[in-house]
């Protein structure tokens, strides 16, 4: 898996100068093709998860694993994992979800489909606290000595994902539950009580995919969740994508798949890896993928960071050895108070920011940073500079040029780009006490044979 950012897993509590737009596509490093499977095992356990009334209700459990089949350990490479609660649509079995869910799995998600609201009549309050109530098992199973689960769990990376109804479920899941981190879904229905209504107290990034000839829940219905989500937000919509696009396969009263189902299917499996690892892992490639880079071709996107930026000097040019400077000015349009921490990706100068991070910064502040860059020889590159929002793991990114050229020789001392005849004339010229002077290249205040013998090693 790529590398994450180190600092998030604290907030565990068990554990040459371009055009801005080209630059900054250039700059930002693309995620893998995430639609490919990952590199663990999947295993799958069905699990029974106790409500707090004391009833039950079964759910699938998905993880990464020493080997595919049923019941395997937990893969210790993938641990502590992040986890994704999973809602499946009306009238849908857990079991049409299956590439999808395995596909996560096998990028070291523990995923967690509950069975339950699958009545002619669902309770779709009740269906997203089983949601929910899934999340609090693998917090116990998390804790539970002994158990096959002990010590895997990252509680603080918990997602929710879910289709149709699912969809809309997760929409009232995470304005519940301030466990979850973010929200990923797939042709989000509307549902009683309003996921729309209920879009208003998400505090975390959403990501809401849509089939852009989806005939069961029309697109427009879930511009409504992503209308009234104040937080970091995506709308992406899947050109030709269907509702039944996003399942396995057909059952009865479908739509049409207009969109191969392979294509739509593979579209969606990136979207979420990519998605997901931006804000439970906090990758930075997933970062440049989700927030920087173009859509994904056969998608269009609407994003929305909750951030602008502006950098005061788009391009800086100097000599190498010496320090170039600017200033980053970052605004958090809010709601929610956030720090910031800038980044530079796609470069290998040395860059430094100050402060390393922001203090928190309430909805209508800015944070200004000064960004310093270095270079000891002689190079040309376009950096990416990512203002990335601590709460949340969503952000913007700007492109600074940078130019180093190579420094003067001290020896040419008539400016002209060669050490020659002119150079030794106004050397011995200055033969002597002559402290300070440009002859005096070793220092020592006397222009001498020390000097003389610099500048016939630097001759050409």
């Amino acid at each position: 898996m790529p590398s994450s950012d180190p600092s998030f897993r604290m907030i565990r509590p068990s554990f040459g100068m371009l055009a801005l737009a080209a630059a900054i596509a250039c700059a930002a490093p693309l995620h893998a093709d995430s639609s490919l499977p990952g590199p663990f095992p999947v295993s799958q356990r069905n699990v029974t998860v106790t409500r707090t009334n004391g009833t039950t209700f079964t759910a699938q459990l998905r993880y990464p694993a020493t080997s595919t089949a049923a019941n395997a350990p937990v893969a210790p490479g993938a641990v502590p994992a992040p986890a994704v609660t999973f809602g499946h649509g009306f009238l849908t079995s857990v079991d049409l979800y299956d590439s999808t869910l395995d596909h996560l799995a096998s990028h070291g998600y523990i995923v967690i489909a509950t069975t339950s609201g699958g009545e002619l009549f669902p309770n779709h309050a009740n269906y997203a606290v089983d949601m929910r109530q899934c999340l609090t098992w693998l917090e116990q199973q998390d804790a539970l000595s002994g158990g096959f689960l002990f010590g895997a769990v990252n509680e603080g990376a918990f997602g929710v994902s879910g289709h149709s109804m699912g969809g809309g479920a997760s929409m009232l899941a995470a304005a519940a539950d301030a466990r979850i981190r973010c929200a990923a879904t797939l042709a989000a229905a509307e549902t009683n009580p309003s996921s729309a209504a209920a879009s208003t107290s998400v505090q975390f990034p959403l990501r809401a995919i849509v089939g852009s000839a989806d005939t069961i829940v029309a697109p427009s219905t879930t511009v409504g969740q992503y209308n009234n989500c104040d937080a970091p937000r995506q709308f992406v919509n899947i050109a030709g994508g269907s509702h039944c696009g996003f399942v396995d396969a057909s059952f009865i009263g479908c739509d049409s798949v207009s969109l191969p189902r392979a294509e739509q299917l593979a579209m969606t499996r990136a979207l979420l890896v990519d998605f997901l690892d931006a804000h439970l892992r906090r990758d930075a490639d997933a970062f440049a993928t989700c927030w920087i880079a173009g859509a994904m071709a056969g998608t269009t996107a609407n994003r929305d960071a909750r951030t602008t930026a502006s950098i005061a000097n788009a391009s800086l040019m100097g000599e190498a050895g010496t320090e170039l400077v600017t200033t980053l000015t970052v605004t958090n349009v809010g709601p929610d108070a956030t720090a910031f921490r800038p980044r530079a990706t796609g470069t290998d100068l040395a860059v430094t920011f100050d402060p390393a991070e922001s203090a928190s910064i309430a909805a209508g502040g800015s944070a200004v940073f000064t960004v310093r860059v270095a270079s000891a020889v002689a190079a040309t590159d376009t950096l990416a500079i990512d203002a990335v929002r601590v709460r949340d793991g969503a952000g913007v990114s700007l492109a600074l040029a940078v130019e180093f050229t190579a420094a003067a020789n001290p020896a040419d001392l008539d400016g002209d780009g060669f050490i020659g005849a002119g150079d030794l004339a106004i050397l011995l010229g200055a033969w002597g006490a002559c402290k300070g002077c440009p002859a005096d290249l070793d220092g020592d205040g006397q222009v001498g044979a020390s000097d003389l013998a610099a500048l016939l090693a630097a001759w050409g």
